[in-house]
Parts: structure tokens; sequence; C-alpha cells
């Protein structure tokens, strides 16, 4: 399995006091190379977009990057949970969304950042990609093991119970972490297709359903239960083209100019059948 080492983190700068806004800090909010060689991303090889969504108090809190430096800037005066969405530059794989939280310090400059590891699902990775992955990796450097000259002396068995009770390295329990996360992912992402699919269907299934203007305007006509003209009254009065006679009470609207959902909350009314009370 191929691990993306990313950087998600913020930046942020304390503003001078007394601003009319009563913003405090100026912060960036970024994603970035885990090698700490590259500053930025240089093209769209490895990462194609970068979704940052913000505290919905803010314009725009939804905030697409379509292209490196991957970050976005703003103003404000409290910390927030943020959700930052990366889109791999692999046809196959499902965006990653990262769940941040944007502290804002009390010091005249602060940078928080964490590096995140996204497995990729996908078994046929273009060597290309693999290149890309390799360059913005965080770089790793193997550290002098210290072995004393007895270690030789043992015997292999001896070195066989040792390894057995060796505890996993720290990259095995990040990419069980990394598994774990992603599992939950993409249930949750399932979850929402599928919530999503079913809202279209009925959507579209009420669409097919609704009656036109002059069908629903022949049934108000013919109606003659007093709960449904009570309640067909009530709502075509909060229409903007219904108009009430002041002296003989009548209602005089055009269905024409409703549109969809209207018609279909006047289908739905004229389906009660009996008087409630």
């Amino acid at each position: 399995m191929h691990i993306v080492e990313v950087i998600v983190g913020h930046s942020s700068t304390r503003l001078p006091p007394g601003r009319p806004d009563g913003h405090t800090h100026k912060w960036t909010l970024f994603v970035k190379p885990a090698n700490r060689e590259y500053e930025d991303f240089l093209d769209t090889k490895l990462i194609q977009k970068v979704k940052f969504k913000i505290h919905e108090t803010f314009e725009q809190p939804e905030r697409l990057v379509k292209k490196p430096p991957f970050k976005i800037t703003e103003s404000g005066f409290a910390s927030f949970g943020a959700v930052v969405t990366i889109y791999l530059n692999l046809p196959n794989e499902k965006p990653r969304s990262i769940p941040y939280e944007l502290t804002l310090f009390t010091g005249d400059h602060d940078v928080q950042n964490e590096v995140q590891k996204l497995a990729i699902r996908s078994e046929d990775v273009p060597q290309a990609y693999l290149e890309q992955i390799r360059r913005y990796s965080k770089s790793k450097k193997r550290k002098a093991s210290m072995i004393s000259s007895s270690n030789d002396e043992k015997s292999p068995q001896d070195n066989h119970r040792k390894s057995q009770k060796m505890t996993p390295s720290e990259d095995e329990k990040m990419e069980k972490k990394v598994k774990k996360r992603d599992m939950e992912f993409d249930e949750q992402y399932e979850k929402k297709k599928d919530k999503k699919e079913k809202k279209e269907k009925e959507v579209k299934e009420s669409k097919e359903k609704v009656k036109t203007p002059d069908e629903l305007t022949k049934k108000l006509n013919e109606c003659e239960d007093p709960y449904v003209i009570y309640k067909a009254s009530e709502f075509l009065l909060s229409l903007p083209t219904t108009t009430l006679s002041s002296t003989t009470f009548n209602l005089s609207y055009d269905l024409t100019k409703c549109d969809t959902e209207a018609l279909l909350e006047i289908g739905r009314i004229l389906k009660f059948k009996k008087t409630k009370k």
C-alpha cells in the first residue's frame, strides 16, 4: 500500500488592537509537502485540488483551490473547527476529508501543523505518480543502531525470541491508524452517497407525480371538503400571485405561475379525504 504524506496546518499573526471589526489575528490555512525541502507543491501532479471548509460565519465558507499554493487567508477573533478535503490526482481515489482545529494562540506569530498520511486504495498506481509521492514525502533518515558485541554471541533462538517481543514500529502504528481512518471515511462517504441518491430519487418521483396547474385548478374548484378548502386557501394566500377580494372574499390565483414545490404542496393538500377537527 502506498502512502501520500502531506502537511496540513495553519499560521497566525496577531493584529494591532482596536480594529473596527474586532479581529485579533490574521491566519492562513494550508496544505504543504511533508518534505521540508519543498516550500510548496510545484504543480498538481500529486494533488489535484483542495477544498477548505471554514466556519459558516465567514463569507464563502467553502473554498476550492485548484492549484498550488493550496492555502486560504482570512482574519478573525476566535478558534474554530475546519475541514480540509484533499483530492489526489488519481482517477479512482476518493477525496480525503481531514478535520482540523484552527487555534488562534496569544503569540505574535504562531505556526501549527501535522503530517497527514493518506493511504492509496488503488493497486495500479502509475510510476510517474509514485515518483511524485517519493518527491514530496517526508525524508526518512536511518538512525544508527547501537549493538553491543555480546549480541553477536547470542544464539539464533535468542534473537528469534527477542524479535517476537518487539513492538510494532511507529510507521506500522501510523499505517494501521490511516487504514482505520480511511475505512471510517469510506463508510461515511457511502452513507452520504446513498442518502443523496435516495433524496434525488424521491425528488424525481415527486416531480413525475406532480399535476399540471390546470388539473389542480379543476380539483380545487370541485373540492367540497371544508378542511381541504381551508388548508388550500391558507396555502394559496401565502403565494405572491394570490389576491383576496375585500368585498366577496373570493380568492383569485394563477397556478401557472407557481413553481414545482408549490404545485406539489397543493397536490398534497388535495389528497386529504376526511375533514379534520
